[in-house]
């Protein structure tokens, strides 16, 4: 199971390593191409929305004050990165795609063009939560995890 940027390691790694990923549960990724969204990351913005959280995280960086331009070269990943059909066509394995309904980094347009793209795969969108819909909802998650892995 693979959450986020860890679900688009877990796309590429099912597709170069066929015979090693049985089956692959990615949350919270969909396609991704330049241009299909914009990624800014504004570690201000970011502060004002959970303080409390952001300061927990900058208390774990072994450099904070380089917090934004962490974010400023994710953002310039995400936003020249590609992550679609080609990858998707070549994973062999079974794929549980999740999101979260409102998840606001891996939107459901997005989500559903991967699901469209890729061979053996399945779809589970869990209501009224966001990007880290484990968190939000576990039992409505692993609803959706036990009779992927059963089959």
């Amino acid at each position: 199971m693979q959450n986020s940027d860890g679900a688009y390691t877990g796309f590429k790694v099912a597709s170069m390593y066929p015979s090693r990923v049985k089956k692959l549960i990615a949350i919270g990724a969909g396609e991704q191409v330049p241009g299909l969204r914009k990624v800014i990351l504004d570690t201000k913005e970011a502060f004002k929305l959970d303080a409390a959280y952001w300061k927990q995280q900058l208390a774990l960086m072994p450099e904070p004050e380089r917090w934004q331009e962490y974010w400023t070269k994710m953002a310039g990943l995400y936003n020249t990165m590609t992550v679609s059909k080609e990858l998707f066509n070549s994973i062999k394995c079974p794929v549980l795609l999740m999101a979260g309904e409102l998840d606001r980094n891996a939107p459901l347009p997005t989500v559903i063009s991967a699901y469209n793209m890729i061979p053996n795969s399945q779809l589970s969108i869990i209501p009224n939560t966001g990007h880290v819909v484990f968190l939000e909802n576990f039992p409505a998650v692993w609803a959706s995890i036990i009779p992927f892995l059963k089959h």
